[in-house]
This record gives C-alpha cells, structure tokens and sequence, in this order.
C-alpha cells in the first residue's frame, strides 16, 4: 500500500507589511540552475507559476509594501518502504483525480495550526549577578536546567513564572487555532481573531470548532500597536489549479504591554518583556479522501514564518541545512556511509553538493560585506573551483585556510598559524564560541575533497526530498544566537521523529497529536510543548519560541560585533549573518552602464540599513539604527540584494550575473561612510537617550 507525504518536511513563510505574496524559493541559494545565463537559485517564485523567478519588480505591491513570502507544500505519493537516504523510491507528486492502489483521490483537506509562543517561554540571553552573559543556546538545556524565563513576574506582565501556568499560557501565547481547506471546496482560511477555527475530523470532514480558545494581546493587555494590532497570524488557501497548500503569514508587526499608558523601551537585542510580534510555526497535516470512501493521512511537513528574506540568493556557508543534516548523520544513523561511529575515511564527497556549495557561500556573501579589493578577489576565486582542478594546486593550504569545527567556548584565532591572513568562514560564531565554523560534517567532506576522494555528482534526490533540502539550504546555520529563521534546537535529535526508515522519513518535527474536538474556550489549549535535551513533543509555535522577542531588534542589531568571547587584544569588527541581514550594499541608484566596455560601474558600497537614526561616530554602531524602535518602524524600507540578471536599467540592459545589487530599498543614499573592513572598534559608545517609543 502506498503512503504518503507532505513536502517540504519544513518550509518558511517571512512577514511583510503587503496583503500581496510572492512563493517561497524550490531551488537552493548558491546552486546555479541556468548554466547558460549563470543563474544562481534561491530566488521566490511568481504566484500562479511553477517556477518562473522574481525580478527586482516583485519584491514590493503597487504601495511599496513589502510583499509576504509564502510557503508552498506538495503531497507525495510512495510506494516502497525507506530503508536509506536518499531513498530508493523518489516518489510522486499527486493531486484530485490521480489513482493510487487502484483507487481514485477525491479530495484532499490540508490542515495547519499557527501560534507563536515566544513570550511564555525562557531566555535565550541569561545575564548572572555580575552582569556577564552565562551559557546560551543548547548548552543553557544540559543537566536538566532551563535558562531564566521570559516576561517573570517581577515584570508585572505575568502572575508566575512557572510556564505551565494556565494564566501565562493563556495571556503570553498568540493562538490562533487549526483552519482546514479543501481542494474540492477552495476557500481562504484566515488565521485571525474574528473566524472561527476548524479542523479535520476523525470522519475526513471539515468540522468547525466554536470552543477553540484562541488567543491574541488586545484580548488581554492594552497594547501599544504602532504598526497596527497583531489581529491575525495570515491565512491559508489552495493554489489555482493544482491543489497545492499556500501559507502566507503575518505582517511585520510588533506590539507591547502599555502600563500606566506606555509600553516598555526596546532595550535588548533578544529579549523584550512585554512585546510581542507576528511571527509563528505549526504543523501542515493533509488528509487524502478517496472515492470509494477510505481516506489516508499523510506524513506531516511544519510551516515557520520569520524575518523577511532580504538576500534570497546569497547562501550561507553553513545553512540550517548543514545544521540538520550534521546532527541526522552524526546522531541518527542518516547515512552510515558517510558516519558509522565516526566518519568514513573511503567515503567519496560529492562535489556539487558537498563541495562547491561552500565556495559560492564564500563569493555571494561578499556583496554583502565591506571587505576590501583583496579580499574580495580571494572570495571570488573560490567560485572559480571546479571539479576538475587539482585541489592541492587550488588551494595549497587546506588547515590554514579553513577554520576546523571545535567546541563551544574555543577561541579560535581569527588568523591562521602563520599570522598571514584570515581564516574561513569570515564570520562571528555561535553563542560560546569566538568564529564561525563549517560543521564536522561539511569539514569532513571538504577534506575528502582535497584528497581527491571525490566524485562530480552523485545519484539525485528525489524531488521531495530536493524539497526538504532547498528550503533548509536557504536558511541561516552556524550563529544561533538565535538567528533568523531556525536555532540551535535543529542540533537537538529530541525536535525530531527519530523512527526515519519507515513511513515517516527524515527530518520530520515529533509532533504532539491535538485533540481539537476536546478544545475549551475557557481552558488554555497548547501546553508548554518542546523543551530542548527533553523528550518533549512539538507544539505550534514551539519553533519560533525561540528567536528574538520581537524578531526587529535583533535584526537591527546584528551588522557587525567584536567576537564573544572576544581573543584577547582583538579589536576588529566581524560580521553576524551576511546572507540573511546584509551588512554593506551596491544600490542600483549608484550604478553606472559604460556602453563602450558594456560592463557595470557599481558605484560606492553604502550600509544597508542606512539613514536619519542610523548615523554614530562608533564603527560597531554602524549599519543599523542607534534605537530599537526605529528599526521597528521603518523595518520595511530596507532592500532586497538580487542578481543582476533579474534587473534591468531603462535602455533594457541587464546587471550581469556577476553582480549582486540592492533594489527597491526605501532609504536614500545618506548615511555613514562605510569603511573598508578591518574596521577597528570605537570605545565610550553610549546609547542615545529618548530612544523610547
């Protein structure tokens, strides 16, 4: 008997401040899909097409609003039972009317729960007495301990601080509940506070669910809304034509508790007591209806609405990809192949996917970042290696060139063993640790490589699992601190459902089954949910409950910083996340065509978050507003960086696929001058007062 699945096994919507949407990328950043034009992937995909890619005219509405990202997913047909990655069996698309088993689809019901649980959840900074940050990301989880809660007590925006309180679970939980669709009877289901939630029924049927407690802030507090009430979480809908599930989310908004009349200042990057935002996560489920009356589950996928996707086709050198697959290989048995109690010292890499995906990470996150003219040559070089250079002759030192994975709390130096130079990835580290490594996994297979033990490519993923994989590769890895789309609870083999070789397959969330038919509207309905290093199942907005509270001031803050721990005498700057908040960019507005040469002035670098409110004497400050709040409300100004091929000048020329250019900001082209990195840090910065909304 055939089973099916939902794919991909996780997809992300991103929030704008437009009712109207463009589809989340199906092809992985730094992968070139049109060798003919050098076309790189990662780019969202038209409404109504399978896969014609945006241009620079499609990331804002006819008002200058940013559109949503939305997320699609697909449902899988299989007929033969998992038993290694990739599988043998690549599977096959299915939609109403297919004949699967000999028997007919007559519909299909897709169903999601979207809630964000940030503000009833713990720290993801934890300060002790002495002022000093103490462990963070997974580590704050060993031996049984939690950090600090979010919004305690003492901050009068809770009556306890125990999580499981009804009260918290109740006031602190934005829920919007489950909405169901069908293929047959297509229709818009809206995650707000003014339609009632529904879900699928043990019988197949769509079955309203009046008593559903959802919940959101102006229910409970009065709020402070300056970019208009968190009233609704997005909505849901079958797409034209081939049943498939679109997802779009929410709208960018942050909203805060007003006591006495006033909300809280935004005085951390991470965490913020009485705010809230829109951002959430929850389970896509599809119920197969047959005409004979028999009916199937499939396999569930999960949806994560998050930041905006600022650079969609800049990769990073490690993705939440290479976090995953890192922790499948090394804890889950994914391919003993490549790890079978340690890694296979006669495993041959796969170039295209294992090797060159990290170099084009390398040359793409240079557009994005003030390096200068050397290293931006040395940066375009390793886009130049292909499979049949001799890698030694390339690249003479492995060791000195690429950082080797260590623990957390390693202070790696920065330069390599002789002081000549930088090493790889040029990029701050995850919480505890200094740099920025590849993982174990990628660093294994990028020294198969160097050791000629390497293929060109090798059998192809089936397009669902391409699915899984490119949703993933588009995102942050590496710095969880806590990141932009997922964190450090991708490293944790509890987020998962470990049974893989079955029908569930890899890379599935360990979902908590809901009993929607036993909600109360006078009863909280999610429980805490997931807790790291604990066997604890997945709850919507169990994923997202991890980023920074509101999602603004973190991105705002994460341009460039001195490393934590920061070596000793270290007194340059490094960039956060390149690919997903771009530091320094080429503006369109600054580039000039010379017609005799027919190449591309691309004019001065400026920061991308540039403008009134953005300007300090302070290196470390630059790029970003000197107060949260204005980030906040000016999040929506700031500019997509896309390949040049996708944009065009007045005359109709194209930008060249070897460059990548900022279009559609809102900012002008005032700002601070952007030096040329190293750039040294500043002493005696101090935060401009009235920086309260």
């Amino acid at each position: 008997m055939s089973y099916f699945r939902v794919h991909p096994s996780i997809n992300f919507a991103r929030v704008g401040n437009s009712e109207d949407y463009y589809i989340a990328p199906e092809t992985a950043a730094g992968e070139v899909v049109d060798k003919s034009t050098g076309l790189f992937g990662g780019l969202p995909i038209q409404p109504g097409t399978e896969n014609t890619a945006i241009t620079e005219d499609d990331f804002r509405d006819a008002n200058q609003a940013v559109k949503r990202q939305a997320a699609r997913f697909r449902l899988f047909a299989y007929q033969e039972d998992q038993t290694k990655y990739p599988s043998d069996d690549p599977g096959r698309e299915i939609k109403v009317g297919d004949t699967v088993d000999g028997k007919v689809i007559k519909d299909i019901i897709w169903q999601v729960h979207l809630a964000n649980k940030k503000n009833n959840n713990f720290t993801i900074t934890s300060i002790n007495d002495e002022g000093k940050k103490v462990e963070e990301g997974i580590v704050a989880y060993e031996d049984n301990n939690t950090p600090p809660v979010r919004n305690p007590k003492s901050t009068g925006y809770a009556d306890s601080d125990d999580l499981s309180d009804p009260r918290r679970r109740t006031q602190l939980v934005i829920d919007a509940g489950p909405r169901a669709v069908s293929v047959s009877s297509p229709s818009v289901a809206k995650f707000d506070n003014s339609t009632t939630p529904n879900y699928v029924n043990d019988s197949g049927k769509i079955t309203p669910q009046p008593n559903y407690p959802t919940s959101f802030p102006d229910e409970h507090f009065s709020m402070f809304n300056p970019l208009g009430a968190i009233d609704t979480l997005g909505e849901m809908f079958i797409e034209n034509n081939t049943g498939r599930l679109i997802v779009a989310g929410g709208y960018g908004r942050a909203s805060a508790i007003e006591t006495n009349g006033k909300p809280p200042e935004l005085t951390g990057a991470i965490d913020n007591d009485g705010w809230f935002d829109d951002t959430s996560d929850g389970p896509v489920c599809a119920t197969i209806i047959f005409e004979n009356g028999s009916m199937s589950e499939a396999v569930h996928g999960w949806v994560v609405c998050t930041d905006p996707g600022y650079a969609p086709q800049t990769r990073n050198v490690v993705s939440t990809w290479d976090d995953v697959y890192d922790t499948w290989i090394q804890q889950l048995h994914l391919q003993p192949q490549i790890f079978n109690q340690g890694f296979q010292s006669d495993y041959q890499a796969q170039f295209d996917q294992d090797v060159l995906p990290v170099f084009h990470a390398a040359f793409l996150q240079r557009w994005n970042t003030n390096l200068p003219q050397r290293a931006i040559s040395g940066h375009e070089f390793m886009a130049t290696i292909t499979p049949s250079d001799d890698p030694k002759a390339k690249l003479p030192s492995f060791k000195q060139l690429i950082r080797k994975p260590s623990p957390p709390g390693t202070s790696d130096a920065p330069d390599n063993e002789d002081g000549e130079g930088y090493k790889m990835p040029l990029a701050l580290g995850d919480a505890m640790k200094s740099f920025l490594s590849v993982t174990e996994t990628q660093y294994f297979l990028l020294s198969q490589w160097y050791d000629n033990k390497f293929v060109d490519s090798n059998a192809p993923l089936g397009r669902g699992e391409k699915l899984d994989q490119d949703a993933l590769q588009n995102c942050l890895g590496g710095r969880y601190s806590p990141g932009i789309d997922l964190t450090f609870i991708v490293r944790d083999v509890n987020l998962y459902s470990q049974n893989w070789q079955s029908e569930i397959g890899p890379f599935r969330i360990n979902k908590q089954e809901l009993l929607y038919a036993k909600a109360n509207k006078n009863s909280p309905f999610l429980e805490v949910g997931y807790i790291p290093l604990r066997n604890a199942k997945v709850e919507p907005g169990d994923l997202c409950k991890f980023m920074s509270q509101p999602w603004h001031t973190d991105y705002n803050s994460c341009a460039t910083h001195t490393p934590d721990p920061n070596p000793e005498g270290n007194n340059t700057l490094y960039w956060s996340w390149p690919a997903q908040r771009p530091v320094t960019v080429y503006p369109k507005s600054e580039c000039t065509y010379n017609h005799e040469s027919k190449t591309w002035n691309l004019g001065g670098l400026l920061f991308s978050v540039r403008g009134e409110g953005t300007e300090t004497p302070y290196p470390q400050q630059q790029g970003r507003y000197q107060c949260y709040f204005d980030f906040v409300e000016n999040w929506h100004k700031v500019g997509f960086i896309i390949q040049g091929t996708q944009v065009s000048d007045e005359h109709g020329n194209n930008y060249g696929s070897n460059n990548f250019i900022e279009v559609s900001s809102l900012f002008d082209t005032d700002g601070d001058t952007v030096q040329v990195w190293p750039t040294a840090k500043e002493l005696g910065y101090k935060k401009p007062d009235n920086c309260g909304p």
